[in-house]
């Protein structure tokens, strides 16, 4: 691939990345809660629904946020743009790569 078909194309995926809008990154996950005793709803095993979002920090830590159901379609798209995002910053990254392998070889060529 020629040096100016790869600036073409990491340009494209750049400009792709300044219109992500909002991200997210973790897991959504749905629970289910069982109160101890004085909720029929739990007595017949049924439980509580609820989302959450879920994110692992290093070191093992977790951080876990309580949704309301109206806001899970938001964070489900938020995540999947965060998805997007970062397939996007990997293509940038290999695509720099080329480059430079490309001054490697350049280089390699003008000192021979």
């Amino acid at each position: 691939m020629t040096r100016d078909r790869i600036n073409r194309k990491r340009n494209r995926l750049a400009a792709a990345l300044s219109g992500s809008g909002d991200l997210l990154r973790g897991s959504l996950l749905q629970r289910t809660t069982f109160h101890s005793s004085g909720c029929p709803k739990c007595a017949r095993g049924e439980g509580h629904s609820q989302w959450v979002l879920n994110v692992n920090y290093p070191g093992a830590k977790n951080r876990q946020l309580s949704l309301r159901p109206q806001q899970v379609p938001q964070v489900r798209k938020a995540l999947r743009r965060y998805h997007q995002a970062k397939e996007i910053l990997e293509a940038i990254s290999e695509l720099t790569q080329g480059l430079l392998r490309l001054d490697r070889d350049e280089s390699m060529e003008r000192q021979a």
